[in-house]
């Protein structure tokens, strides 16, 4: 990899996250790329833990680490204050509560360059530091529990419509705009469905790696993926054109049981069908889960199928109420 080395700058926005900032801002420390060629631009939803302490100590020993402040505690406004004040070439957006491999950065500029894009993203390992949260990132990993986010399991480079922690040229926010304010949204969906629409190319390679740290509880995993699913009908309401069967499938599955719920108490031939439809849907579940998972994660089998069940409830719920709801911040 001989190519001109961009300057990176990596906008981290965080809220309460004393837990996972260091690791972060550990992993960024340890790329294989010269270090003045990487800034680092944390905005802070004005967190009430040790998090401020922690990003003090670091910029303590890295001059290149900036804090700025959003007491609207709002992701994309976080963003965008983040991009605003970047001065790198091009623009990461990352996770407080993610890793990325050493060669992440390396690999951005080479793709960058290589693939003449704009845009570049790779694939999102899950790391459990308990049961239930390596159970949560299997559930995230397979493609029948996520078939619409490849970078999450494909092992193929190629275009893409969306990527994970992805690298912007900066250039394109001064062409498309910067990430949607106005009503809470998947802003990183929405923003590279923009880009798609200019004319740009979005190129994916499992190479780029980053390592994510899931929900800690089934609970909280629950409720984040009820939210991902007002937010994907968020972007839908804005650009109806973005709308995918993908994305239509787990809240036509939710209203097919409800609906098929309902009928069984006013016909028992009904009840069979539900059960029916149930039995299939957990026996695709449990083959695709044991297909596709390695000999040392077969003891997630007899878990999994149950909690990709809730996950795809959960989003095609929260799709049918985000259809229901009006633009709101509430999400």
């Amino acid at each position: 990899m001989t190519e001109n080395k961009y300057k990176f700058s990596i906008v981290i926005p965080c809220l309460n996250e004393e837990d996972y900032i260091g690791r972060c801002l550990d992993s960024i420390a340890a790329q294989n790329y010269d270090r003045d060629l990487i800034e680092v631009v944390i905005v802070d939803g004005n967190s009430t833990d040790k998090t401020h302490d922690i990003i003090k100590r670091y910029q303590s020993e890295n001059p290149n680490i900036k804090l700025f402040f959003n007491p609207e505690k709002k992701t994309p406004r976080s963003l965008n204050i983040g991009i605003k004040n970047s001065t790198g070439d091009v623009v990461v957006i990352l996770g407080a509560h993610t890793k990325v491999h050493e060669d992440f950065v390396r690999y951005n500029n080479h793709y960058l360059h290589e693939k003449k894009v704009k845009v570049t993203g790779g694939t999102q390992e899950n790391v459990g530091l308990t049961y239930v949260q390596s159970l949560i990132g299997q559930a995230m990993e397979l493609p029948f529990g996520m078939a619409s986010a490849q970078y999450r399991w494909s092992k193929k480079e190629q275009f893409v419509d969306t990527v994970v922690y992805a690298a912007y040229k900066k250039e394109l926010f001064e062409e498309i705009g910067y990430f949607e304010e106005n009503f809470t949204i998947s802003e990183d969906a929405e923003i590279n469905w923009r880009i798609r629409n200019a004319g740009y190319k979005i190129f994916y390679s499992p190479k780029i790696k980053t390592y994510y740290y899931p929900r800690s509880s089934i609970k909280k995993f629950i409720k984040q993926m009820f939210r991902y699913g007002i937010l994907r009908v968020n972007v839908l309401k804005k650009h109806f054109n973005s709308l995918k069967i993908v994305h239509v499938i787990p809240p036509g599955f939710v209203l097919t049981l409800t609906g098929l719920a309902i009928g069984s108490f006013f016909e028992p031939l009904v009840f069979k069908v539900l059960l029916a439809v149930l039995a299939g849907y957990f026996l695709v579940s449990f083959i695709s889960t044991f297909m596709k998972l390695s000999p040392d994660k077969l003891k997630f089998v007899p878990v999994l199928p149950f909690l990709i069940f809730m996950m795809h409830f959960a989003w095609g719920l929260g799709y049918i109420i985000g259809l229901i709801l009006p633009k709101s911040d509430k999400w």
